[in-house]
């Protein structure tokens, strides 16, 4: 089993890597080979809309990083996608990963890959978790859509300052729980 985590956040040490880097170790202590990409570290241009992608089996034309996402994507089981919330939503970052995977919607991406398990988790600064659900739920909507086995978004509030989660063992022990559900 493979799991791959997709780190957005451009800050070094920063709370959602953290949070990744727990949920991927427990999904390592269940067995799973796990990876990490770190958006922000990546030569990943934005989704050009050309539609190349409809008539050639769902390949992007882009020639970049994205390109061993995709292939990462394609054999792994499950993804785990880390974000922090900017401005009542997902950061650009994972907007811009997000909208690369239009391509997957041009053809049978299940039928061709297989069901993946995906996870979201959201590291905020706000205290209460509830806050931006209604906005962060429709980014997780969008890999149902694609077919993906949704596990569900864990919101981690309170966490502006980085290494911040280090001292929060509730929040380190909800992370773990996604890392291991998404192998079960």
């Amino acid at each position: 089993m493979k799991i791959i985590g997709i780190n957005t956040s451009p800050r070094e040490g920063s709370n959602v890597r953290i949070a990744l880097e727990n949920a991927l170790e427990a999904s390592k202590a269940k067995g799973a080979e796990t990876e990490i990409f770190d958006i922000n570290k990546m030569n990943i241009t934005a989704c050009q809309g050309d539609n190349y992608c409809k008539s050639h089996e769902g390949k992007c034309a882009v020639d970049d990083d994205m390109q061993k996402i995709y292939k990462a994507i394609e054999e792994a089981d499950g993804i785990i996608l880390a974000t922090p919330v900017y401005f009542f939503d997902v950061n650009a970052q994972a907007k811009l990963f997000i909208d690369r995977l239009y391509s997957y919607f041009q053809f049978p991406f299940v039928e061709t890959y297989g069901t993946k398990k995906f996870a979201m988790i959201v590291s905020q600064g706000m205290e209460d978790p509830e806050l931006f659900k209604g906005t962060l739920n429709k980014q997780v909507e969008a890999f149902g859509f694609l077919g993906f086995d949704v596990q569900g978004l864990t919101v981690v509030p309170d966490n502006n300052i980085p290494g911040a989660i280090k001292d929060k063992e509730n929040q380190l022990a909800q992370v773990k729980a996604v890392g291991e559900k998404i192998v079960e």
